[in-house]
C-alpha cells in the first residue's frame, strides 16, 4: 500500500508543510482524527491495531462497525439509550446512537444490559486456548472467544452491497421526525468556548461567515477555509451574552482535528491564546447534546421550559440561541436548530443532569403520542443521513473538504456577505475565493435524484453522467425515506467558457444520470434547492 501511495502521499505532505493544509482530502491519514483519549489508552491502541491488521484484507462492506476499542467514550445518556434498544456506532471513540431495535431491549431480564451492546474484544478467537497459543503479554495465557456476541450478530445484518436489515427500522425513525417527535442524541459533537477581549476579532478572522455586530444569540452556519479557499471545517457559532465569547458547535467525528485547525488558524491570525486576551475552552464533556425535532417538538417541550407557553416558544426565532430551564434543570442552552430539516429545538443541557431531562422528555412524549396519535420516538444516525439527504445538507468529509470551496460546495451564501463588504476584515481564504468568484467555477456540487423507486443502493464512487457524457463522481449517496428514493451528490466538473461563469444554468440544461453496477444507468432529476421541502417552511415551523 505504501509503495502505491507514497508519490501522491510525498506530494500532498509538502502541500500541507508549505501551505498549512494538503491539497487533496487527507483526513482518512490526519492523525488529529483521533481523540486524546483514545490514543493515550495503550489496550484501545492494542485492541484496534489487532482489529485493523486482522480486516486488511476483509471486504469492505459500507455499514461494518468495529468490534474493538468499545464503550471508550459514551453521552450521560448511554445507559437509557441501551435500555431502549440502541444499537450504537463508534465514531471517534465515541458510541453514538446508530438506530434502536425496540423489539431486542424486552431481552434484558434481571437489569442485566441489553445484547445489542458490544463486549469486550476476543481478537476473534486468535488468542482463546483453541486458537494460535500466542500470547498479547506474559501475564495473559488467553482471551476465551465468545460464544454468542448479539452485537456482531446485529452488525452481520448490516454487512451487505444490498439494503441493510435495519432498513425498515430506520424508515419508522425518520417517519417520527417527518409526522411527529424524534430524539436525538448528538452528544458526541465538539463543543468548544471562546472568550476574552479578542474573541470578536478571532472569529472574523477565522469563519467566512461575517459574524460583525451579532447580538448575544444568535446562531450562525460558517465555514472555516484555508488560504486556498477550501473548506477545512462547517460549524455553528453562537455568540454568548454577558461578554462571555462564542460557543463553537463542530461535528463529532471531526471535533479533535476542528480543535486543532482552529488553534493553528487564530495563531496564523496573530492571536495569542492563553495570553490573556484569548482563551478555548473544550467543554464536549460538560453538555449533553439532545435534539428534539419534529412537528411536535414545540408542543411537546412547551410544558417542561420555562417559557412555558406555546406563543413564547413560537417567538424563538430560527438560528437563535436562549438559556431556559427544561425540566426543573436550569443553564440549558437551547438553540432552535435542525439538521433534518423540522422544526426543532437542540438542547445543550449540563450533562449530569442530562438524564432528567430525557425521562421528562419522554414522559410527554409518551402522552403526546397517545393524544394525538402520532409518533415521538428516539432516532439515530441512520435516520439523520437519510433525513439531511433529502434536505440537501452537506457532511463534512463527503459533500465538503479542504479541496473544495463554499462556491464550489454550494454554500457560497455563507461567504457572500463577507467578499462583497470592500470595509470587511481580511479572513482566511478571503483572497482565494475572490479570485475564483471573478474567474469562475471548475467545478460544482449537484444534488440528484433517482427517478426510478426500485434502484439498487449506491454507495459513492458511481459516476455521474450529463447528457451521456461522465462529469464527475458520485461523492455520497443515501436512501431518502420520506421520498422514497436515493439520493446521491458529487461534483460536476464544469467545462471552460461561459459555463464557469453561471454553472447553475448550464447544469439545468442537462440531462441527468447515475452509473450502478458498472453498466446499469439510471434516470436522475438535478435538484438545485433540497428535493424535501425546498422552500423551508416546516424549519419555520409551517406545516
Amino acid at each position: 500500500m505504501g509503495m502505491m501511495l507514497s508519490g501522491g502521499m510525498g506530494r500532498e505532505l509538502a502541500t500541507w508543510v508549505c501551505e498549512g493544509s494538503a491539497a487533496a482530502d487527507l483526513f482518512a491519514y490526519d492523525p488529529s482524527r483521533y481523540h486524546a483519549s483514545t490514543t493515550r489508552d495503550a489496550a484501545w491502541v492494542r485492541d484496534r491495531t489487532h482489529e485493523s491488521y486482522a480486516k486488511t484484507y476483509a471486504i469492505v462492506f459500507p455499514h461494518d462497525e468495529a468490534l474493538a476499542g468499545r464503550t471508550k467514550r459514551t453521552s450521560s445518556l448511554h445507559n437509557a439509550l441501551a435500555q431502549r434498544g440502541c444499537v450504537f456506532q463508534a465514531r471517534h471513540g465515541f458510541e453514538r446512537p446508530g438506530w434502536f431495535d425496540r423489539t431486542k431491549a424486552a431481552d434484558a431480564k434481571d437489569g442485566a444490559p441489553p445484547p445489542m451492546l458490544p463486549k469486550a474484544y476476543d481478537y476473534y478467537g486468535a488468542y482463546s486456548a483453541e486458537g494460535s497459543g500466542w500470547r498479547l503479554d506474559p501475564s495473559v495465557d488467553s482471551v476465551p472467544q465468545h460464544t454468542r456476541h448479539a452485537y456482531e450478530e446485529f452488525i452481520n445484518g448490516e454487512l451487505t452491497f444490498d439494503w441493510p436489515a435495519s432498513f425498515e427500522l430506520t424508515a419508522t425513525e425518520c417517519a417520527a421526525a417527518r409526522t411527529g417527535a424524534a430524539f436525538f442524541d448528538q452528544s458526541y459533537f465538539g463543543k468548544l468556548q471562546l472568550d476574552g477581549p479578542e474573541a470578536d476579532a478571532a472569529m472574523q478572522w477565522m469563519c467566512g461567515a461575517d459574524l460583525e455586530g451579532r447580538a448575544a444569540g444568535d446562531v450562525v452556519y460558517t465555514p472555516l477555509c484555508n488560504g486556498r479557499g477550501g473548506v477545512e471545517a462547517d460549524l455553528t457559532v453562537t455568540k454568548l451574552d454577558g461578554g462571555r465569547g462564542w460557543y463553537i458547535c463542530t461535528g463529532g467525528a471531526t471535533a479533535s482535528r476542528d480543535a486543532l485547525w482552529m488553534y493553528r488558524a487564530i495563531e496564523a491570525g496573530g492571536f495569542s491564546l492563553g495570553g490573556g486576551g484569548l482563551a478555548m475552552h473544550n467543554v464536549s464533556d460538560a453538555y449533553t447534546l439532545l435534539s428534539v425535532q419534529g412537528p411536535l417538538s414545540r408542543t411537546l417541550l412547551a410544558p417542561l421550559v420555562t417559557c412555558g407557553t406555546l406563543d413564547d416558544l413560537s417567538a424563538f426565532a430560527f438560528s437563535s440561541m436562549r438559556e431556559l430551564t427544561v425540566a426543573g434543570v436550569p443553564h440549558v442552552r437551547c438553540l432552535r436548530l435542525t439538521f433534518v430539516g423540522e422544526l426543532g429545538f437542540e438542547l445543550h443541557i449540563p450533562s449530569t443532569h442530562a438524564p432528567t431531562v430525557y425521562a421528562a422528555l419522554h414522559d410527554q412524549g409518551a402522552r403526546l403520542a397517545s393524544e394525538s396519535g402520532l409518533p415521538v420516538a428516539d432516532a439515530g444516525y441512520r435516520a439523520i443521513d437519510s433525513l439531511s439527504a433529502e434536505k440537501n445538507f452537506r457532511h463534512w468529509h463527503a459533500d465538503l473538504s479542504n479541496a473544495e470551496t463554499p462556491l464550489e460546495a454550494g454554500i457560497g451564501f455563507t461567504v457572500l456577505p463577507k467578499l462583497k463588504r470592500l470595509d470587511a476584515p481580511a479572513f482566511l481564504g478571503r483572497a482565494a475565493l475572490e479570485e475564483q468568484r471573478a474567474s469562475g467555477l471548475s467545478k460544482r456540487l449537484v444534488c440528484l435524484v433517482l427517478d426510478d423507486e426500485g434502484a439498487p443502493p449506491l454507495h459513492g464512487g458511481e459516476c455521474l453522467v450529463r447528457d451521456g457524457e461522465v462529469v464527475g463522481l458520485v461523492r455520497s449517496a443515501a436512501y431518502g425515506h420520506t421520498l422514497r428514493r436515493i439520493i446521491v451528490t458529487g461534483y460536476a466538473d464544469v467545462p471552460e467558457g461561459v459555463a464557469r461563469k453561471k454553472p447553475l444554468e448550464w447544469l439545468k440544461r442537462g440531462s441527468w444520470a447515475v452509473t450502478s453496477r458498472r453498466t446499469e444507468m439510471h434516470a436522475a432529476t438535478l435538484h438545485t434547492k433540497a428535493p424535501f421541502d425546498p422552500s423551508n417552511a416546516r424549519v419555520m415551523g409551517e406545516y
